[in-house]
């Protein structure tokens, strides 16, 4: 287990502040209050496996607050989800309040004030998942946080239980980075999504529907030389990496965008009279020379044969 504090580490009276620091420094800014005169005790541990923060925490009772002024000092834009393992807590944001028990999960969105309250000793595991990575289902978390979404008595969570475990020990062992890391860290997604998801969106947004959606959006973009797989990414919402996943069939993304370009070049100088270096800014190259090399891998001919032809 990868220990990242320790209260025992510190005198009694100190235990609080170094707590504060101590989440600051891997969480965010926070307010720590013990709940009674005994000396404060927690613990937090864990790594990283891919994009998620993974964090198992445990202690006494205490209260930690995240105040519009220390959310404006720092936020590292996730959300973070709660599996409860021992003892209780409860949690606030946005007018919402709820109490999570051993099995139940909930979320909290970094970047609003929330409240978390731990009443008696607790075990925690928490992932905190970047927005960016869940895309547009970060939106339906954000509205349905300190709400509990699900425990042991609900089916899904009795499935998602061995992945969520799994994570948190590869995380303590740790961590995970790279290819697989990033694969792992995915497999939590589908279940975010069914907990929060989007009912209404679900069809839109799955395999059939989304990559036509990005097909108009780059040919309607084609003139746009920042265009790529990224652009389009945070246009609709979804990681790099799941662009890359749609857009494998046709080669990848970069790939199909160059031919959509290369053919729009073609059909206009053939069709027209436009001198090549506008027909260059119109497929997003910003100079001639560029565009006539690429043009010339991609036919075989300078763009003036083609024309010629």
């Amino acid at each position: 287990m990868s220990m990242m504090l320790d209260t025992r580490a510190v005198a009694p009276a100190d235990r609080s502040d170094y707590w504060s620091a101590g989440i600051a420094a891997h969480f965010f800014p926070v307010r720590v209050e013990p709940f009674d005169a005994a000396p404060f005790d927690a613990r937090l541990s864990g790594g990283d496996v891919g994009p998620l923060f993974v964090r198992t925490i445990s202690g006494n009772a205490h209260r930690v607050a995240r105040t519009p002024r220390l959310v404006d000092s720092g936020d590292p834009e996730c959300i973070l989800l709660y599996l409860v393992r021992q003892g209780a807590c409860r949690i606030e944001q946005d007018g919402r309040r709820c109490e999570l028990r051993p099995g139940d999960l909930g979320a909290h969105d970094t970047s609003r004030p929330s409240v978390f309250e731990a009443p008696v000793g607790f075990d925690v595991l928490v992932f905190a998942v970047p927005k960016w990575l869940l895309g547009r289902e970060a939106r339906e978390v954000v509205a349905h946080t300190a709400t509990r979404v699900g425990g042991v008595d609900t089916p899904l969570i009795r499935l998602a239980l061995p992945l969520l475990s799994g994570i948190a020990k590869a995380a303590d062992g740790g961590g995970v980075t790279g290819p697989a890391g990033e694969v792992a860290g995915e497999m939590l997604l589908p279940v975010i999504r069914s907990l929060y998801g989007d009912r209404e969106g679900d069809r839109a947004t799955s395999r059939s529907g989304l990559l036509p959606r990005m097909r108009r959006y780059a040919l309607a973009h084609l003139h746009d030389p920042q265009l790529g797989p990224e652009q389009i990414a945070e246009a609709h919402y979804v990681s790099v990496r799941y662009v890359h996943k749609l857009f494998a069939a046709s080669g990848g993304a970069s790939a199909w965008i160059r031919r959509q370009r290369m053919d729009a070049a073609a059909d206009e100088l053939r069709a027209t009279s436009h001198p090549v270096s506008q027909i260059a800014g119109h497929v997003g190259y910003a100079d001639a020379a560029s565009f006539a090399r690429a043009f010339r891998r991609e036919f075989g001919r300078s763009p003036r044969e083609v024309r010629r032809s």
